[in-house]
């Protein structure tokens, strides 16, 4: 008998103290009406300044089907998420942010989407980013023009919860080490012929704490884009693993 979960929920958490606790009350409240999913969730703590730590500690006692993996220094978000992707078990894997900009109450119409077989990858799409700061959504529609311009492609939304087949992950070698992450999967997605999927998704901005995205992190992630684009122009870009 096959024990694997069907979907696995994959989060980052980087000082969220004061919003972890209700973004895994959200996240169960909708999973544990639902166990026909077959789900876990993946927590990665990596190395919060703050208390999320001990707060996170005491919350996965409540919850089943949940791992919490430790990083006692801080890595970054992009290696939270390769450990997270690498420790689920789910034929699907979907990243839902720690912060509560997301609304857990979208996730049926995700994997509704999923146990159709509709996609490879569901991007979720901000239509409307209310919450964002004018120079922040500016830099942000710039982000994603900049990313179809030097990918001929088609995306909307670059950088939101998204949901991948696990054999569109088993395929790519992810390389880069920026917020540039999530566009790299979707980039060699395409470029291997795998199904991409949008789903409008609403913003709701931050409850609580403040991002910890700034230009600097921005930058990198463009720089890293950019270096991505001219290694896809070579003769030496495989998108897929050998």
């Amino acid at each position: 008998m096959n024990t694997s979960p069907f979907i696995s929920f994959i989060t980052p958490v980087y000082n969220e103290e004061e919003n972890i606790a209700r973004m895994l009350a959200n996240l169960f409240a909708v999973l544990n009406s639902h166990p026909e999913w077959n789900w876990e969730v993946i927590l990665i703590e990596d190395g919060s300044r703050d208390k999320t730590r001990e707060v996170l500690r005491a919350e996965v006692q409540k919850y089943p089907n949940t791992q919490l993996i430790i990083h006692e220094k801080n890595q970054g978000y992009t290696q939270s998420l390769k450990d997270g992707l690498k420790a689920a078990r789910g034929q699907y894997l979907m990243y839902v942010g720690a912060d509560e900009e997301f609304d857990s109450s979208e996730i049926p119409a995700f994997v509704e989407i999923l146990r159709k077989g509709e996609t490879d990858v569901l991007l979720g799409v901000r239509w409307q980013r209310n919450a964002y700061q004018l120079f922040r959504f500016f830099l942000s529609v710039i982000y994603i023009f900049l990313l179809n311009y030097l990918f001929k492609v088609r995306i909307n939304d670059y950088n939101w919860s998204q949901a991948w087949s696990r054999k569109v992950l088993d395929r790519i070698d992810l390389t880069s080490q920026s917020l540039f992450v999530l566009p790299e999967i979707i980039v060699k997605a395409h470029d291997l012929g795998f199904r991409i999927k949008e789903i409008p998704s609403n913003h709701r901005g931050r409850q609580a704490g403040k991002s910890s995205v700034n230009i600097k992190i921005m930058g990198f992630a463009l720089w890293e884009g950019l270096k991505f684009w001219g290694h896809r122009r070579s003769r030496n870009y495989k998108a897929g693993k050998i």
